[in-house]
């Protein structure tokens, strides 16, 4: 583990933006990867992260989405953390005054269907209606109940062990809890700061510092990116993350993504075969209980067969022939449950159903995790229907580096 005590530099920046501003813009060249400690003009630090190599770095100031802004930077410090040096070089540093969000939610939306992400929770998506729902009273089909919940990006990583002296465990549900870095907060509901933010007609860009769920306040030294395309009746997002703790992390089981909805739609579906995208009959479970308990864990597990490539699933309402679907390519296992199920239609109640594909992907600081996934909506055939016409829109190989299949044979047998 780097000694991170250790300042490698220090740019006397004394620059002033001649008004309040709430974003910079920081051009830079870097050998390696940073971090990176800026003191403003008001006598506050904040504590970033740079990738190697020339970039751009944006960031708002702390507390921006709580109308917050700062006037000046007086100097910005620098701790490499790799075997090389940094030897970072600020190129430019220009400043931006962009206005709180009105709301905590930024919307973008088209004929068929409108999508939300939740600014104020790292930007993941607590908010989709589908425009022509069949389901009177069915709006928003994602759960938002606290920050735990969502469409998101969670990632796990070490436990305390010789390698990473300076990790301490988190805590959940009575349990010691690992470096989990979540996109929407922690298990305290302290909510994940956004760190820059960009919003066209039909996309939605959001970079996120991701609290650590099993602690309460802490900040993780990594970054999560998202970018949300609405096209038609699809909804594509692209995902990046890049941890910069240093530590040494295991090869873990990772959700790609964390899915929850409204209770409503109890019926979890999913192909179990090998016969990819050809319509074939497809499997259901209507009995699910909570994923998270040891003695459900297993009934709630469903492996991909090593040669499938159809690896969506989706939660409905069988009564409806309606739902959301979730498509993922390049995934070994399916983990599906509901909590506390009542049936509610309400997206803040406490009652969900989840989804995660998973894939055993180890944490490499300084190293991107990338996929893509798609999320459209529908009866249980228009859904197989769009999926089946978007089946290569990504491949998802990086999920195969470093990677450890929980895939089962082709013959095993059925759920």
């Amino acid at each position: 583990m780097k000694d991170l005590s250790q300042i490698d530099g220090i740019t006397d920046v004394s620059k002033h933006a001649g008004g309040p501003f709430t974003r910079v813009i920081m051009e830079y060249e870097a050998k390696a990867a940073a971090r990176i400690i800026v003191s403003y003009t008001e006598g506050d630090e904040d504590v970033l992260y740079l990738e190697k190599h020339a970039n751009t770095f944006r960031w708002f100031v702390p507390g921006y989405v709580d109308g917050a802004s700062r006037t000046g930077i007086e100097k910005i410090k620098y701790v490499t953390l790799e075997d090389k040096p940094a030897e970072l070089k600020i190129v430019s540093l220009d400043f931006e005054n962009v206005p709180a969000p009105s709301g905590d939610t930024s919307f973008i939306e088209n004929e068929f269907l409108k999508v939300g992400v939740r600014l104020i929770w790292g930007g993941g998506v607590n908010y989709i209606e589908d425009k022509k729902c069949p389901v009177e009273g069915l709006k928003n089909l994602v759960n938002q109940y606290d920050t735990g919940r969502l469409i998101q990006q969670s990632y796990y990583g070490t436990g305390e062990c010789a390698e990473n002296p300076d990790f301490r465990f988190g805590e959940f549900m009575g349990h010691n809890w690992c470096y989990n870095p979540v996109q929407g907060g922690d298990r305290g509901n302290k909510r994940s700061r956004l760190i820059d933010f960009k919003k066209t007609a039909d996309s939605i860009y959001i970079k996120a510092q991701p609290k650590d769920w099993g602690k309460v306040g802490w900040d993780t030294p990594s970054y999560m990116e998202n970018t949300y395309i609405l096209g038609g009746e699809m909804i594509r997002v692209d995902n990046r993350f890049v941890d910069f703790s240093c530590w040494t992390h295991g090869c873990n089981t990772q959700e790609l993504p964390a899915f929850y909805t409204v209770s409503y739609l109890r019926r979890f579906t999913w192909y179990d075969g090998i016969e990819s995208w050809q319509g074939k009959p497809l499997a259901v479970r209507d009995d699910l209980n909570f994923w998270g308990l040891p003695e459900y864990s297993e009934s709630c597990t469903f492996r991909i067969r090593k040669s499938s490539t159809e690896t969506w699933c989706a939660w409905v309402s069988p009564e409806d022939d309606y739902g959301i679907g979730l498509y993922v390519p390049n995934i070994d296992v399916l983990k599906a449950g509901k909590f506390s199920y009542d049936g509610s239609k309400r997206p803040e109640d406490s009652s969900t159903n989840y989804v995660a594909p998973l894939a055993r992907v180890r944490i490499i600081s300084m190293k991107p995790i990338e996929y893509s996934y798609l999320i459209t909506t529908g009866s249980i055939g228009d859904i197989r229907e769009k999926f089946t016409a978007h089946k290569d829109f990504a491949a998802n190989a990086r999920l195969s580096e470093d990677h450890v299949s929980a895939r089962i044979e082709d013959d095993a047998p059925a759920y």
